[in-house]
């Protein structure tokens, strides 16, 4: 078998080198030799060139102007990025605890004190921030990039709680004191008890 695949091959090369090769002509009846198309060369491209589908597009398959001479026009201006004021981002801050003997205040489960320095991130932006003071309902920040100074309060009162004097005053609270006694209210358009 392995003598047969090598004859094979040198069987048919001698077939093959004992037969005349044929000449092609490359002239065909009619047509002019490629060394006298010089002549008409600009006008034959320009009537090629108007079979091509790209000539009516602006731009090529690579994405740049087909037109040499076009340059696009790049606006090197930057677009103004709204900063967020830093006053919102210390509101945002969910205070939970105040220590004003420690001078520190509870965010969730971390503690912060005076003098520290942490980072706060709000939708993309970060300010690098530090306490500059822990009161008894009051928190200030320092913007170290800005130098600007914000005051989180605390003392804002709950809907239905009216300060009075100094004290909070809570709506069916009564004090505890033995001077006056605090009058009862009644609503008008309350039905009365069933018996």
């Amino acid at each position: 078998m392995k003598t047969i695949l090598l004859v094979l091959p040198l069987a048919t090369s001698l077939l093959v080198a004992g037969e005349p090769v044929p000449v092609v002509s490359s002239a065909v009846p009619g047509g002019t030799p490629a060394r006298f198309l010089a002549e008409d060369l600009d006008v034959r491209i320009a009537r090629l060139r108007k079979r091509l589908s790209i000539i009516s597009r602006e731009r090529g398959p690579f994405g740049l102007y087909q037109n040499p001479a076009k340059t696009p026009v790049i606006n090197h201006a930057v677009k103004e990025v709204s900063k967020t004021p830093f006053i919102e981002f210390i509101n945002g801050i969910q205070i939970s605890v105040i220590n004003s003997k420690e001078k520190e205040f509870l965010v969730g489960a971390r503690i912060f004190r005076v003098g520290q320095v942490f980072p706060i991130v709000r939708g993309g932006e970060r300010l690098s921030v530090r306490v500059e003071a822990v009161g008894p309902s009051r928190v200030t920040f320092r913007n170290l990039q800005t130098g600007e100074v914000a005051l989180r309060r605390l003392d804002v009162l709950p809907e239905g709680v009216t300060a009075a004097a100094g004290r909070f005053r809570v709506q069916g609270v009564t004090s505890r004191s033995r001077g006056e006694a605090e009058p009862l209210r009644l609503e008008t358009n309350t039905p009365p008890p069933a018996p």
